[in-house]
């Protein structure tokens, strides 16, 4: 058994949500990781029409939130808004990754969760996490 196991985060294939006419207001889970999460990036998109798109994700019980009127087809990267008056809220840029601006969201249960909050129309809402666990 190697000495650093438990104590090294693996890599994981990414989470991966593909939910086709998503109903408004209704949260899907992209990932519940239960063990020891470290979340590098999330990503989400909306096709055929723009909506407003919401991202939570909840570490150890701390609700973390943002929204985007997001435009069809654009891919919208989530990251802890560490610069807001509030300490639970989510940035969400679209179209650029902001190197700077990410740092992971690291917790012993983690879970990402995404929804539209209006209902222009019935595109699929897709979203990825990148993640590594214990």
């Amino acid at each position: 058994m190697s000495l650093d196991r438990g104590l090294v985060f693996e890599h994981q294939p990414d989470a991966f949500l593909s939910q086709a006419t998503p109903v408004q207001n209704t949260w899907y889970t992209v990932l519940d990781a239960k063990k020891g999460c470290k979340v590098y990036s999330v990503v989400i998109l909306v096709w055929t029409a723009s909506e407003t798109l919401e991202v939570r994700v909840t570490i150890d019980g701390q609700v973390l939130v943002g929204s985007v009127e997001a435009t069809h087809t654009t891919y919208y990267y989530v990251h802890h808004k560490l610069y807001a008056a509030a300490a639970s809220a989510l940035a969400i840029d679209g179209n650029i990754f902001l190197l700077g601006h990410y740092t992971p969201l690291e917790g012993r249960e983690v879970k990402v969760e995404v929804r539209k909050i209006t209902a222009a129309g019935s595109g699929t809402l897709d979203a990825r996490v990148v993640y590594a666990k214990r």
